[in-house]
């Protein structure tokens, strides 16, 4: 597979992990081990999960599917609690959830399909 031919899921996962190392890189030292490395291992998993149900024979891809899901909720909690302890701007926070979001309605998308078409 391509650059060209990868998946829109994969490009918004790609670009969520790379944006997500820069901003915990710059964490409280104090915090970017507890916070920090979770959130960094959360988006590189959720990225290896989309790969794997890209490359898995559909019966695997709906639970990879639902397990990415369930990875973009734990990212998305983690941040709320970044930005509650004021470590990221509100604009940061909005800006990540849009992320988040944006792969979530791919991947439930995506599950949807397959639960179509069985």
């Amino acid at each position: 597979m391509t650059p060209s031919q990868k998946p829109p899921i994969y490009t918004v996962l790609t670009d969520l992990l790379g944006w997500t190392l820069d901003r915990t890189a710059g964490l409280p030292k104090s915090c970017r081990f507890t916070f920090g490395q979770r959130i960094d291992n959360l988006a590189l998993d959720a990225l290896m999960l989309a790969t794997r149900a890209l490359y898995s024979p559909r019966p695997a891809k709906a639970a990879l599917l639902q397990e990415l899901n369930l990875l973009l909720e734990l990212m998305r909690v983690l941040w709320r609690l970044v930005h509650e302890r004021h470590w990221v701007s509100q604009q940061q926070l909005l800006f990540v959830n849009s992320r988040i979001d944006e792969a979530g309605r791919m991947t439930g998308g995506w599950l949807q399909s397959l639960l179509r078409s069985k």
